[in-house]
């Protein structure tokens, strides 16, 4: 401890004692305030209109039901998103994610009450923006949680926050309440209880992953196929623990199979009507090569330093012998079985509507960007003493440019649809525009989103004010 004028200053030492003790917790607030600097305020799609007043009729009604007419609903550009099912107004959308964010929601009502200060109907916008910061927030902090077992702590660190402003969860998973953050929080969730699993063997982990299970099918049915390594491992690598397994599964899914099914009559709810537009036919070899690399959809473009998670891979092939790794060897075939279902999707090129770029492809991050530590980890394994050899030091550097670019321009794309995004016009999507590279939503934002901005503000949950970090007036340039 260093002493000046009196007062004691942390040395270098006490600040890496201080970050190493409470590094998720430093983590998570680092990524939450990040996550709730905005420019903007608003729902960008009716497909998280429903989740986000969901947690309003549970506190206020008990009850799943929109019967008191949330104001949003005289919004046309809503309406598609709820239905008349037996006399009361329902979602159209699986209602796992706006019952997980209920207890941050009734602690704003909770503050609002001690401060005698209602909340009103654009609290809910912000509400619903601090709960989506605070799930893609926690979902950073697992990924570090889980680059600790896997890499050295430098590593992690890096993998977790590639993860956190790299890719498509800064754009889409904190921006609002969609299913795609749910699902990477809980995919990362499932990971981390595997491994603690293996660690300890206790039989508390497997009812876990059930529970966890149980609420990943029904938060978003398609993406159900992450779920299957999970399965593979318990099935081929825990027998004894199958029971458990299986009992937490119906713990955690079957309070929102038995909703789907007294309200709908089906195992999906208003999912079920989108089976209609799953269509097989060979225009999925299109949809699949557009979902990685078309211009204004594709996961490569979108998010570029994600290419290091193929020779992640490899990596993680090569050395399968460890349990943890040829567990997640296993979502390599989900991924791609992922990637495939979506390109039987007729409505594929929806997954860049009213978001920015990858929507459909965001749950499937997490594994992803582990696979990109597993290269970070190969290349950067700390003191590798590498700089003695000359052509091992003129590899590293180059491959360190290498990283360094896809990782500036993935953030740099990142920050666009965060800020400059919002801002745009045009949101629509169709199959020609997704490969349209004259109509770059990318190019786009940025040319719209500098001259619209009016400002930057820090979000705090309501009945708390906003904090302003800097307003101004915008340009107009002539965009109206």
């Amino acid at each position: 401890m260093i002493r000046m004028t009196g007062i004691k200053v942390p040395s270098g030492h006490d600040m890496r004692e201080i970050f190493h003790r409470y590094d998720y917790i430093l983590l998570f607030i680092a990524l939450f305030l990040a996550y709730t600097t905005v420019s903007n305020i608003n729902f960008p799609s009716g497909d998280v209109a429903p989740a986000s007043f969901m947690p309003e009729s549970l506190i206020l009604h008990q009850n799943l039901y929109f019967d008191y007419v949330p104001p949003i609903l005289s919004n046309p550009d809503y309406t598609y998103a709820f239905t008349m099912v037996q006399g009361h107004r329902v979602s159209l959308f699986p209602v796992v994610t706006g019952v997980l964010v209920t207890p941050i929601y009734a602690a704003s009502h909770q503050m609002s009450l001690a401060l005698s200060t209602p909340l009103e109907t654009t609290d809910v916008y912000v509400l619903a923006k601090v709960s989506a910061a605070a799930i893609a927030a926690t979902a950073g902090v697992l990924v570090f949680a889980v680059g600790k077992r896997l890499f050295n702590r430098k590593v992690a660190l890096a993998t977790a926050l590639i993860f956190a402003f790299a890719t498509s969860t800064w754009s889409i998973s904190s921006q609002a309440l969609w299913q795609q953050g749910t699902v990477e929080l809980l995919l990362v969730l499932l990971i981390w209880l595997v491994m603690r699993n293996e660690e300890t063997g206790w039989w508390g982990y497997s009812v876990l992953l059930g529970i966890v299970s149980g609420l990943f099918v029904f938060n978003r049915p398609p993406d159900a196929i992450l779920l299957i390594p999970v399965i593979v491992w318990m099935v081929w690598q825990h027998r004894q623990q199958l029971p458990g397994y299986a009992a937490g599964a119906v713990l955690g899914g079957f309070p929102f199979f038995w909703y789907n099914y007294s309200v709908f009559g089906n195992l999906f709810g208003g999912y079920s009507a989108n089976l209609q537009f799953f269509i097989l036919n060979t225009d999925f070899i299109s949809h699949y090569l557009g979902l990685l690399i078309a211009p204004n959809i594709g996961l490569l473009v979108f998010c570029p330093v994600l290419v290091l998670s193929l020779f992640g891979y490899l990596r993680v092939y090569r050395d399968r012998t460890r349990p943890l790794r040829l567990f997640l060897l296993l979502f390599g075939p989900a991924v791609l079985l992922q990637i495939l279902l979506y390109s039987f999707f007729g409505l594929w090129s929806s997954s860049a509507a009213y978001c920015f770029g990858p929507r459909f492809l965001t749950g499937c991050v997490p594994v992803l960007c582990l696979y990109t530590g597993f290269f970070l980890d190969c290349f950067f394994p700390g003191d590798t003493g590498a700089g003695s050899d000359p052509a091992g030091s003129w590899k590293r550097q180059a491959v360190t440019l290498i990283v360094g670019g896809l990782v500036a321009v993935s953030v740099v794309i990142q920050f666009i649809g965060v800020f400059f995004y919002p801002w745009y016009m045009v949101k629509t999507m169709n199959d020609e525009r997704a490969w349209d590279i004259s109509d770059s939503i990318i190019v786009q934002s940025l040319a719209w989103g500098p001259f619209s901005i009016e400002g930057i503000e820090w979000l705090a949950p309501p009945p708390l004010h906003p904090l302003v970090l800097f307003r101004f007036s915008p340009l107009n340039y002539g965009y109206g």
